[in-house]
C-alpha cells in the first residue's frame, strides 16, 4: 500500500491533472499528513498510481522542489522538505508582499483586499 493513497486525478474537473496532484500533495504536506523526511514515491510508481504519465508526475516533483516543499536526493529518492507551517509562512510573505506593492501604487487597504477576494473568486474549485 502506498502512503499516498489519497492522492487521485478527477478527470471531471476542468483543473489540469498534474495541479490536481500538486495541490493535494502541498495540501497533505500543509496539514502535516505528510512530515518532514517522508520519502514521495517514485515518480513512475506515483504516475502509476494515479494514471498519468511519467513526465506529468516529474512536473509536479519538480514544481514542489523549486516551492521548497520537497527535495530531490538522486537514488534515495524525493523527500517531503517542508512542514506544516511553510504554507502558514509562503501566504504570510504574499500577503507582506501584496501590502507592499500596494503602498507603493497607492492603493489602499480596502481596495487591495477587494483584489485579493476577486483572486479567490477566480480561482477554479
Amino acid at each position: 500500500m502506498s502512503e499516498l493513497e489519497f492522492i487521485s486525478v478527477d478527470s471531471t474537473l476542468e483543473t489540469a491533472p498534474y495541479q490536481q496532484v500538486r495541490e493535494q500533495l502541498l495540501g497533505a504536506i500543509a496539514s502535516g499528513r505528510l512530515a518532514p523526511g517522508t520519502r514521495l514515491p517514485s515518480v513512475r510508481a506515483l504516475a502509476g498510481q494515479v494514471g498519468l504519465a511519467v513526465n506529468t508526475v516529474a512536473k509536479v516533483y519538480k514544481e514542489l522542489e523549486a516551492q521548497g516543499a520537497v527535495v530531490t536526493r538522486g537514488r534515495h529518492g524525493t523527500i517531503v522538505q517542508a512542514g506544516a507551517e511553510a504554507g502558514e509562512q509562503a501566504v504570510s510573505d504574499a500577503a507582506a508582499d501584496l501590502a507592499r506593492v500596494a503602498r507603493t501604487w497607492s492603493v489602499d487597504e480596502e481596495r487591495a483586499v477587494k483584489y485579493l477576494r476577486a483572486a479567490f473568486s477566480s480561482l477554479p474549485d
